[in-house]
């Protein structure tokens, strides 16, 4: 019987797909796919808490490794990186461990029948990766914009972040004040945009590889995959903190005269400017 004209040989739908409900709670795979790489990043900290040795072995080492990597590029943004490490940790590992369970065998592609309204039959998968739906990268979109906002007011004040969206000279604030509203919204957009748009785009490549060449050549586009959702991971967690740290070097650069203000000792310890040598 010759194939309906218009049937695709692949299903991707741009939104998470219900599984079930429970009252006004819509569980959709996406949410599998979160659930799954949550569960994962905390058997990994039960694992270094409770299995961890000086010597670290080759599992330790494995998980150690993108925290030791991310640390070092993080205590170099600003004063007071440890203020926001672990929040940046958290967007990077959950970000690449969601990625990565996205490229598992069977996710996408095991899943239950569906028959939607004009009689057509398609396969809900069951999980799905969760960066794939817009929902999940605008929830941690707005966490990121939520904690910039938070440290642009404790570094300058609310009335000093204020004065940073209003702009300079004050005359110029009715044209100012919208651009630079709309500045700090986009930012909002660009996070939670580019990261689904990337893995979204990988979803869709992969099922049409699969559909047309299941045996040998998915296999080098699903290497391409992984490299591609650890350098997504990796550019949302530096940009959100590229931010922070851009809040905090304005507050640094409007109050450099101030004595209050720590310098980094020799070996670390935070000593005021008053008490550095002159030069």
């Amino acid at each position: 019987m010759p194939e309906e004209e218009g049937e695709s040989l692949i299903h991707v739908a741009i939104e998470a797909e219900e599984l079930f409900s429970v009252g006004p709670l819509h569980f959709t795979n996406s949410m599998v796919g979160a659930l799954l790489a949550t569960a994962a990043l905390l058997l990994a900290a039960w694992y270094i808490t409770r299995r961890s040795s000086l010597v670290p072995g080759r599992m330790q080492s494995a998980l150690e490794l993108p925290i030791e990597l991310m640390t070092g590029i993080i205590a170099g943004s600003s004063s007071r990186w440890r203020g926001y490490a672990a929040l940046i940790l958290g967007f990077f590992l959950m970000i690449l461990v969601a990625n990565w369970i996205g490229l598992l065998p069977g996710v996408g592609t095991i899943g239950i029948t569906h028959v939607d309204e004009a009689g057509h039959e398609a396969i809900i998968p069951i999980i799905r990766p969760a960066s794939a739906d817009l929902n999940f990268t605008l929830g941690l979109a707005i966490v990121a914009f939520v904690m910039f906002v938070f440290w642009g007011i404790k570094a300058n004040g609310a009335r000093g972040y204020l004065k940073e969206l209003l702009g300079e000279p004050l005359y110029m604030a009715p044209l100012m004040f919208p651009i630079n509203l709309i500045s700090e919204f986009s930012r909002l957009i660009s996070l939670s945009m580019r990261l689904f748009g990337n893995v979204f785009a990988g979803e869709v490549l992969l099922a049409t590889m699969i559909a047309l060449a299941p045996i040998l050549i998915p296999a080098v586009f699903l290497g391409l995959e992984a490299l591609f959702g650890f350098v997504q991971a990796l550019v949302f967690a530096l940009l959100a903190m590229t931010y922070i740290a851009t809040a905090i070097a304005e507050h640094h650069a409007a109050g450099h005269g101030d004595e209050d203000h720590e310098i980094d000792a020799p070996h670390g310890s935070p000593v005021s400017v008053a008490d550095a040598p002159p030069a």
